[in-house]
């Protein structure tokens, strides 16, 4: 029980964070779309360094990107996002999805670089999926949150 008392403090502790960046609802939805989709590619343990140089290099707000990397990079959450990119690369490159997956004689381990490769063309062709899916509820809510701080602190919106 404490577990999840914990991860939902992290994860009001980052919207918390979120919901307080100073910058327009444009840069904080792209940089937190780019924090998101680098948890679907397979580069394990550079997420963050990845998600904060796409957002550096598309003038997209840093510490979002670095918030949608920790608010999705739960342990139980990104083997999901693996499972997709991988699904959606095997489709593209070899269509040899089928059962035997986890039933086969081969294993993970034997066909390392093959599942590489596929996630990563997953991710990559999930790219404007992920960012489109994420940015356009986000921008709406961080629109929303800036409204009522402006509102809250007595300024005219014009």
């Amino acid at each position: 029980m404490k577990f999840f008392i914990n991860i939902l403090r992290y994860l009001n502790f980052q919207i918390k964070r979120l919901k307080h960046l100073k910058a327009s609802p444009h840069e904080i939805a792209l940089g937190f779309s780019f924090g998101v989709w680098t948890n679907f590619n397979p580069f394990f343990g550079i997420n963050l360094l990845i998600a904060m140089s796409l957002a550096f290099i598309f003038r997209a707000n840093v510490l979002a990107s670095v918030i949608g990397t920790l608010l999705t990079g739960l342990p139980f959450i990104f083997p999901i996002f693996w499972v997709f990119s991988w699904y959606a690369g095997s489709q593209l490159i070899s269509d040899k999805f089928d059962h035997t997956f986890v039933l086969g004689n081969e294993t993970i381990v034997e066909n390392l670089a093959e599942y590489f490769s596929e996630m990563l063309i997953g991710s990559i062709i999930l790219f404007p999926v992920v960012v489109f899916i994420c940015y356009l509820p986000t921008k709406f809510v961080v629109n929303y949150w800036q409204y009522k701080r402006k509102i809250r602190k007595g300024k005219t919106i014009g």
